[in-house]
């Protein structure tokens, strides 16, 4: 190695040694260190431009008395994201049901009223219109289908207790745990819903707020966390709606409050047993409880005690499984349904020899 190298490389040494000795105020001012920084860490740049977009929801209840009137107490609080020039907050379902009145408190303090343009409780979700500007750039929705699990994940809330501390605009990072969780519930949904796992720290106070990528895009919107059972203590194991779950919710809430599914018209529940029928042994599926008269499946001649094999060749093993892929069907559209009839719908016995259909039918129309 020539002398001017290896004097090169000594000086450069020495340069680096001396922005490491003046602290990091002269690092951050070395020549090209805003550009690694940024490109090293997206979370105060992202933090900056989303932060007074998540809001907080306070949601209350009316009691009422003679003597004093109509009295509003605290029901429940939580968090919400401005995704919408119009004014249109997405939150969480379980902060708002049951209220009276809406209010959201900004980040800076200000607090605006808010009414409620729709809820699903299928989903967990909500939306509100603020009255009231918000000074804040609606946060951009992502695409949670493109999510890798290992990668970066922002969560941004207003966590809080019961006594009315609240940790405005707390922000935790941690990275997609895991992706397509089902039966991840505690009671939030009434429907099967697929989350995103995350360990960024939920709390209390977070639902409904902001899950974001390393682009500053909205990913999901945290629902729960699970903390422990009767048995073991959980640590970082959250869970949120993905945003490709809320976008259709979000459009049918705001356009008439409320969400139309495809349905059969058929109240199910599961059937475990063996892959095919035996002699003594219905097989697994969803086993049909009642038919609603008019309904698809009552058209197509599906009758009660019939047991829902599969959906479009592909096999139903519950309940849960079989609406997630209803909810992935469009209004109109046809299905071939296949059962196995093995018990008499007059008597519930079962049949001296079993049938397995394909039938046909057309989901219902739009409400």
């Amino acid at each position: 190695m020539s002398k001017n190298k290896n004097l090169k490389i000594l000086i450069a040494a020495a340069a680096v040694l001396a922005l490491l000795a003046a602290g990091p105020a002269a690092l951050a001012q070395a020549p090209g260190y805003e550009a690694v920084y940024a490109q090293d860490n997206p979370v105060p740049a992202i933090v900056q431009a989303v932060r007074p977009a998540v809001v907080q929801v306070c949601a209350y209840q009316g009691q009422w008395t003679q003597e004093a009137g109509t009295v509003y107490r605290l029901l429940a609080a939580g968090s919400g994201v401005y995704v919408d020039e119009r004014g249109y907050i997405i939150t969480n379902n379980h902060i708002v049901e049951n209220c009276d009145k809406v209010e959201v408190t900004l980040l800076e303090g200000d607090t605006l009223p808010a009414r409620i343009l729709g809820t699903d409780s299928g989903t967990d979700l909500a939306v509100l219109q603020v009255e009231g500007e918000i000074d804040a750039q609606p946060v951009p929705m992502g695409d949670s289908d493109q999510l890798q699990i290992g990668e970066l994940a922002i969560a941004i809330g207003n966590p809080g207790d019961s006594s009315g501390t609240v940790l405005v605009g707390s922000v935790t990072v941690g990275v997609i745990s895991a992706l397509d969780r089902e039966d991840v519930s505690a009671g939030n949904f009434t429907r099967s819903v697929k989350v995103i796992q995350t360990d960024a720290a939920i709390n209390t106070g977070n639902s409904g707020g902001a899950l974001l990528n390393y682009r500053g895009q909205l990913i999901g919107i945290p629902t729960l966390k699970l903390m422990y059972d009767m048995t073991t203590v959980y640590e970082g194991l959250g869970f949120a709606v993905p945003i490709n779950t809320v976008k259709p919710v979000f459009e049918q809430l705001v356009e008439k409050g409320y969400v139309s599914r495809p349905r059969l018209g058929v109240t199910v529940v599961t059937l475990e047993g063996p892959e095919q029928p035996l002699r003594n042994y219905p097989p697994m599926g969803a086993q049909v409880v009642e038919v609603e008269a008019g309904g698809p499946a009552a058209l197509a001649g599906v009758q009660p005690g019939d047991i829902i094999l599969s959906l479009d060749g592909t096999r139903i093993e519950t309940t849960n499984q079989l609406v997630a892929l209803l909810d992935g069907c469009q209004f109109g559209q046809q299905i071939a349904l296949e059962v196995c009839r093995y018990f008499d719908p007059a008597t519930s016995q079962p049949l001296d020899q079993w049938q397995t259909l394909t039938l046909s039918l057309t989901l219902n129309p739009e409400d």
